[in-house]
């Protein structure tokens, strides 16, 4: 993750692939590698059926009862273009996270709604560039 913070992206991405190798049920990782997959800035990174596996999986370890997860996922899905599923998706997430007091995951995945209901995938601003949507990373330091 802390390459991931650095702007070293693809060295994190290297990263999660050799954790998620050695333990392919770890959550933190397979978030994380789903996240950068479906909301990097990288047109090379991004790849929107891997990042769908993943955070489907990540949902399944933890039952979907985790709203950052949910969130991923719902990112991975707009990035494969299945916006439909992106707006649910997201939708559940804002609920969960509003459910549980997580109020600025909330308001991160209103704002994500926006994008999903136009049809567009998020993608995160390059690390030099300022970011018109102020959301909180849905990445985890597990």
């Amino acid at each position: 993750m802390t390459l991931d913070q650095l702007g070293r992206t693809r060295e994190a991405v290297a990263q999660y692939r050799e954790a998620l190798r050695l333990n392919p049920n770890l959550t933190g990782p397979l978030n994380n590698l789903a996240w950068v997959l479906a909301a990097s800035p990288d047109d090379g990174l991004r790849n929107g059926p891997e990042a769908v596996r993943l955070a489907q999986r990540a949902c399944e370890l933890t039952h979907y009862g985790e709203p950052l997860f949910i969130g991923t996922l719902a990112a991975a899905y707009a990035e494969s273009g299945r916006f439909p599923e992106a707006v649910t998706t997201a939708e559940k997430a804002e609920q969960l996270a509003t459910d549980a007091g997580l109020k600025k995951l909330a308001e991160a995945n209103r704002q994500l709604l926006e994008f999903y209901r136009a049809g567009k995938p998020y993608h995160e601003s390059p690390p030099t560039a300022s970011s018109s949507l102020q959301t909180p990373s849905h990445r985890t330091e597990q």
